[in-house]
């Protein structure tokens, strides 16, 4: 499929954290501990991620410029917990760890750096998080989550497809530093 087949208002870039398989598989356990409604639905284990950030996809020359850019972006070792999950207003849940300075860094970085590359990325409004379930009013979590430790090998940048046909088209990938 071309670029032109897709409507640039159905596509995004996402720079997000992509769970390994050991940490799906906890996330899927602590799934199995909820109730859900009737209608809820799970997102596939492989798009599992915490988004770092998302910016309009304005097609190849903003792709490449985002690229230069992430690959300056300092990449220090991180480590999540995920400790605490809940449904949100708009009837998403979600897992979110534990507050962690080396994580809001590395999204402050990010920002910095495409500010500097001309690219516009909102810092504000910012709450880390990884979707669990969508439409999933009335849900009920168990009191507590076992925490989940995740050791983050690296971020992404993803182009997002919506619509009919809803799926992400891996772009790059950044190593974190051991």
């Amino acid at each position: 499929m071309n670029e032109q087949s897709w409507p640039l208002r159905e596509r995004e870039f996402l720079i997000a954290l992509f769970p390994d398989a050991a940490v799906q598989a906890a996330i899927k356990a602590h799934c199995a501990e909820w109730w859900w409604p009737v209608g809820h639905y799970f997102p596939p284990g492989h798009r599992l991620h915490l988004t770092l950030l998302c910016l309009e996809d304005r097609g190849r020359a903003v792709e490449q410029l985002l690229r230069e850019a992430l690959a300056e972006v300092p990449r220090r070792p991180l480590e999540l917990t995920l400790d605490s999950s809940c449904t949100w207003r708009n009837d998403v849940s979600v897992v979110q760890p534990a507050e962690n300075e080396c994580l809001r860094a590395l999204r402050n970085d990010i920002v910095r750096t495409l500010h500097r590359m001309g690219l516009a990325a909102s810092a504000k409004d910012w709450t880390p998080h990884v979707t669990i379930a969508r439409q999933t009013e009335r849900a009920a979590r168990p009191l507590c989550l076992a925490p989940i430790r995740w050791k983050v090998r690296e971020f992404k940048l993803i182009r997002s497809h919506r619509g009919n046909f809803f799926h992400h088209e891996p772009l790059a990938t950044y190593p974190m530093l051991r």
